[in-house]
């Protein structure tokens, strides 16, 4: 016997489907250190934020912002609440009225009030490390150098890191002498050029550029005196080695083909 099919049911079925699409596309993932990762990778997520009128979120109005983003985090392996609070923008920078973290366990460890009517806008971020960095040069002596690198602009794929620390040489006469340091290194695909200065001398470098992680360079130092000691000029090589990058976006991506 033949059974007509009752397109009720077809629509029940694209409708559980199309609904569970959509909640995976409401939903951000992130890493430790609140970055946008995959699911897989993902140890908090947060619903995709809604907009609700300042005066009912935060009680009174802000000036120039008719409405807030309603931020709500949760850790993945327990679907418990990390976070709670509202924010001027989409992306959860710039925070207004109450804000409420949590532990794994729902206990409440933290309140914080950002209060508009002191402060326009108030930002709260998380704290990053900054970049370390080891560099070491040869030229007519040796000279190791360590140190921090400030990623000015990474969000782009090109990279400008601006650099100080401190170095050790040796001079003729055996002693060695502590050199300080400071740089601003443009770094693209896979180049790089890089000029510095220390209280003795200038230098520039360009060369290859491993994924922002290693620096191999050429170049020259020009001594702003002379003076034997502690004297560093001529023809330089160098190598720098990047640490903790990956948080500020600084290295490279390989793209495979």
């Amino acid at each position: 016997m033949k059974r007509n099919f009752n397109p009720v049911y077809l629509f029940i079925i694209f409708f559980l489907l199309s609904s569970k699409i959509f909640a995976q596309k409401d939903t951000i993932y992130f890493d430790k250190d609140w970055q946008i990762v995959s699911k897989e990778n993902a140890l908090y997520y947060r619903i995709k934020p809604s907009k609700i009128k300042t005066k009912k979120a935060v009680g009174y109005n802000i000036k120039n912002i008719d409405s807030l983003f309603v931020i709500n985090d949760y850790y993945i392996k327990t679907n418990t609440l990390q976070f709670k609070g509202y924010s001027e923008d989409y992306n959860a920078n710039y925070l207004a009225g109450k804000a409420e973290w949590f532990n794994e366990n729902g206990n409440k460890i933290d309140t914080k009030d950002f209060n508009y009517k002191n402060i326009n806008h108030p930002k709260f971020k998380l704290p990053e490390l900054p970049i370390f960095y080891l560099d070491f040069k040869v030229a007519n002596k040796s000279l190791l150098t360590g140190g921090l690198e400030f990623c000015l602009d990474c969000k782009n794929k090109d990279k400008l890191l601006l650099g100080a620390g401190f170095g050790i040489t040796n001079s003729y006469n055996g002693n060695y002498y502590g050199v300080p340091d400071i740089h601003l290194s443009y770094n693209k695909n896979l180049l790089f050029l890089k000029t510095g200065s220390s209280h003795k001398n200038a230098y520039v470098l360009g060369g290859f550029s491993l994924l922002n992680l290693i620096d191999l360079g050429i170049g020259y130092s020009f001594p702003y005196s002379n003076e034997k000691t502690p004297l560093y000029k001529g023809f330089t090589t160098g190598i720098t080695l990047r640490f903790n990058g990956e948080r500020h976006h600084a290295y490279q991506t390989l793209k495979m083909f």
